[in-house]
């Protein structure tokens, strides 16, 4: 057995054969970096940290409880929940290749039994069988996820073949349609960035009646999905899938990562030239019987109709606009563990930060296909800061000091453990350790751990039998 990683870092056993033996729980992570030597000394500390995780039910009450009693515990609370969230980003930030059991082990009620058997074959032979069901229902996905929203959102009532459903946007009277694409890697911010988007003037009034896509709402309708989160285990941690639609009548926002190039190439050609030629999905990405591969997303559909080629003349083109989102890839890691704590679903990190590289690589490149792009980082808390604009035929503007970032992500290294591998330059430890090992850090942990020893013992009192 051998223990491994910074004092940061939540303590980690491993066999020689390099599988898990033991790591150390949340709470009692938290426990340490405070200061207590053994969870025994403040159990209430390590279930408040612990709810303040999984955000249960009732977790701020119970910590306005813990601390009512304390001088001044409005400013002690702010300092503790300031504390337990360095301690997320702590320790969260290390161990990427053992995600899932980081994961298995917060989603585990504390105190619970080991795995059984069964549960370690599952975890054994889960990345085996991903890909032999992906293998299997690659081409059936692409059809399904979008044949089921189209009868979900009631587009078609004659939904027979996948193959055969055609979508061709209707004109706007007094304005083109909007295509917004938003994009960025997985747990970039954009769901966050997106809501204040819908409160812009046009967003506002547009938004009622337009068709929003975003990938986690497709899960339950994505075959592979279905397929292994069947089986009712957690660990599956899934690859989120690229999800399309257009619609007939509406403008359409569509959030996802836009990390896969072809792809969304393919759909921009298509949205500007919808207005006057009928589309139909694709194969979609497909390997042929010699090894070649094949990337048709949208085909041209030839047989139109005279009323429809009458229709189609008097039509206004999609005007197409695009949002990325960036942040340092180690805050979307965390964010997207964090995420699995309290929903059970997420992605596994290596498909995570390659989303992130893939986007930021290719956001240039975006930007002169579409009419209007703007970059928003998500790296500091509050609003997102806008830190790249182009509109027309204009050259994309940035800020200078924050522009870095997507610099940064374009070159990280998706195989990382943690976040001291991030970055060749060490740019992200750099911005992590001002908010893990910061020096002011350590005064108010000294005042939080006095708190909890006042309180621990009040409520030992309190318990007591008389």
């Amino acid at each position: 057995m051998r223990e491994y990683g910074p004092a940061a870092a939540p303590r980690l056993l491993v066999s020689d054969s390099g599988r898990v033996h033991e790591m150390e729980r949340f709470s009692h992570y938290v426990a340490r970096q405070i200061g207590f030597d053994h969870v025994d000394e403040c159990p209430h500390l390590c279930t408040l940290a612990y709810d303040y995780l999984r955000k249960n039910k009732g977790y701020e009450e119970n910590i306005f409880a813990f601390f009512q009693n304390s001088q001044d515990p409005e400013t002690l609370i702010v300092k503790f929940i300031e504390e337990l969230d360095k301690c997320i980003l702590g320790y969260f930030s290390f161990h990427w290749n053992y995600a899932t059991y980081i994961i298995s082990q917060v989603l585990t009620v504390e105190g619970a039994p080991k795995r059984k058997l069964r549960n370690m074959v599952l975890e054994a032979t889960r990345k085996q069988r991903f890909e032999r069901v992906t293998r299997n229902l690659k081409v059936t996905r692409l059809f399904s996820t979008l044949v089921e929203e189209l009868k979900a959102i009631g587009l078609s009532s004659h939904v027979e073949a996948p193959r055969s459903d055609v979508m061709v946007p209707a004109a706007h009277c007094d304005r083109s349609p909007v295509l917004l694409l938003m994009g960025g890697g997985m747990g970039a911010g954009k769901s966050t960035v997106l809501k204040d988007i819908l409160k812009e003037a046009f967003w506002s009034g547009a938004a009622a009646n337009a068709v929003v896509v975003e990938a986690d709402a497709f899960k339950e309708t994505d075959v592979i999905y279905r397929a292994i989160s069947s089986r009712g285990h957690h660990n599956d941690m899934l690859q989120t899938a690229e999800l399309v639609f257009v619609s007939s009548w509406r403008d359409v926002i569509m959030d996802g990562t836009m990390s896969w190039e072809p792809f969304v190439q393919q759909t921009i050609t298509m949205a500007r030239a919808v207005h006057r030629q009928r589309y139909r999905m694709g194969v979609g990405y497909k390997v042929t019987e010699d090894g070649s591969i094949t990337e048709e997303y949208w085909e041209p559909v030839e047989d139109s109709s005279t009323d429809e080629e009458g229709e189609t003349r008097n039509r206004k083109p999609y005007r197409i606009e695009l949002v990325g989102v960036v942040c340092d890839a180690y805050l979307a890691v965390v964010r997207g563990i964090r995420r699995a704590v309290i929903t059970g679903r997420a992605v596994r990190v290596k498909s995570q930060l390659k989303s992130h590289k893939r986007f930021a690589t290719a956001f240039h490149s975006y930007c002169n296909l579409v009419d209007n792009a703007r970059l928003y980082c998500t790296n500091s808390t509050g609003a997102a800061k806008l830190i790249g604009w182009k509109d027309g035929e204009s050259n994309l503007l940035v800020d200078p000091e924050e522009i870095g970032c997507l610099e940064r992500v374009s070159h990280l290294n998706d195989e990382a453990d943690c976040v001291h591998e991030i970055y060749p330059d060490g740019s992200a430890a750099a911005a992590w350790e001002a908010l893990v090992t910061s020096p002011s850090r350590a005064p108010a942990q000294r005042e939080i751990m006095a708190a909890v020893q006042r309180s621990e013992a009040r409520f030992r009192t309190t318990s007591t039998p008389s």
